[in-house]
């Protein structure tokens, strides 16, 4: 089964499962993405340049039919809505196509007013869409995607890519050793609801040597003013963004994602992968990952006293919030490790590779 990914990036976890589709025997990968230096990437995947700039982009509908007639595609796997369009309008008129395959990481509803989605979700072509949760499989439903279309697939992270050579530690962020630390990493807009992990920080003011370290760019105005409250002002960290954000989690005591909307969560994940306590609001996939009570704590979005009341907890319960780390830890492993997350992608492209005669007749 010959299989064709079209990326605008190819993050460093994508690549490793790249690596582990292209040793399963039964599939041949090939890479179409945009990238100023190669990825490093097996010498057995074959990797192509491409710019999808926007959804009705002809030079890249025009690289990516040359592509499909220089190989017998069986599926071809776009992995933006702009690549998807491209990938259907390059498909066209081809006397043999691939199963045209999307993907989706939003839990927003499509808007059947919007034209762009008729070229590429409900265009007719379209044989399957991959959603990293159930809940953005739901919304899809829910927008008028029929169920055959839709599979949940959800992803995966690496413990070994978080790890630094360099080891940080909170005194680099002008926090004192032994303190209590509260942290998220994020792109701090409006949506990831951190104006909220703040209006927790002012109900726990009372707390002694309880830290909070937010890593991330800032794009919400309303996170920048309750960082400078006097009460919470001088154990606020706004460490902007660093280089591997992400890998700075281990950090925390707690890590929290007190989020207004979210597809699933993998800031989540890599804190997981880190043994660090979550704590995340019930929306989206973000309770996929976490089981209340059992990997984390679970609390309602918008309620900042929710929230402080969970922190509250497990800054007085050192044994609950070990226990919880430990078992979201091991969660990751088993379920959302990149052996399991390419093992779910395999799966899906079986399954269309066996339903392709009956499709064909």
């Amino acid at each position: 089964m010959r299989v064709l990914w079209i990326f605008d990036y190819l993050a460093p976890a994508w690549q490793q499962v790249a690596d582990r589709l292209a040793k399963t025997p039964d599939i041949s990968l090939e890479i179409m993405a945009r990238y100023d230096t190669p990825p490093p990437l097996s010498a057995s995947i074959p990797l192509s340049p491409l710019t999808c700039r926007h959804k009705v982009d002809f030079r890249a509908r025009k690289a990516i039919r040359q592509k499909l007639r220089s190989g017998e595609f069986d599926i071809a796997h776009a992995y933006t809505s702009r690549n998807l369009a491209s990938l259907i309008g390059g498909c066209r008129g081809l006397h043999r196509s691939p199963q045209i395959v999307g993907y989706r990481g939003a839990i927003s509803r499509l808007r059947r007013l919007d034209p762009s989605n008729w070229i590429t979700f409900w265009h007719p072509a379209v044989s399957k869409i991959t959603c990293v949760s159930q809940a953005t499989e739901r919304a899809l439903l829910a927008s008028g995607i029929s169920p055959s279309k839709l599979v949940s697939v959800n992803e995966g992270c690496d413990a070994t890519g978080l790890r630094k050579a360099d080891p940080a530690d909170v005194s680099d962020f002008g926090i004192p050793a032994g303190a209590f630390v509260v942290g998220t990493v994020a792109n701090m807009r409006p949506v990831k609801g951190i104006d909220l992990l703040l209006e927790a920080a002012l109900e726990l003011a009372d707390l002694p040597n309880i830290y909070w370290l937010l890593i991330g760019g800032v794009s919400d105005p309303k996170v920048s003013e309750l960082a400078r409250d006097p009460r919470i002002a001088d154990r606020v960290c706004l460490a902007g963004r660093r280089e591997y954000g992400r890998r700075y989690a281990e950090l925390f005591d707690v890590f929290a994602s007190p989020s207004r909307m979210e597809g699933f969560g993998i800031a989540v994940l890599e804190a997981m992968v880190q043994r660090v306590c979550p704590i995340v609001t019930n929306v989206g996939g973000l309770t996929e990952l976490i089981r209340d009570q059992r990997d984390g704590l679970v609390v309602p979005p918008e309620d900042p006293a929710a929230l402080a009341n969970a922190i509250r907890r497990l800054y007085h319960d050192a044994a609950l919030r070990q226990r919880l780390a430990d078992s979201a830890y091991l969660r990751s492993m088993n379920e959302f490790s990149i052996a399991a997350w390419t093992a779910r992608l395999v799966d899906v492209y079986r399954d269309l590779a066996a339903a392709a005669p009956a499709r064909a007749a």
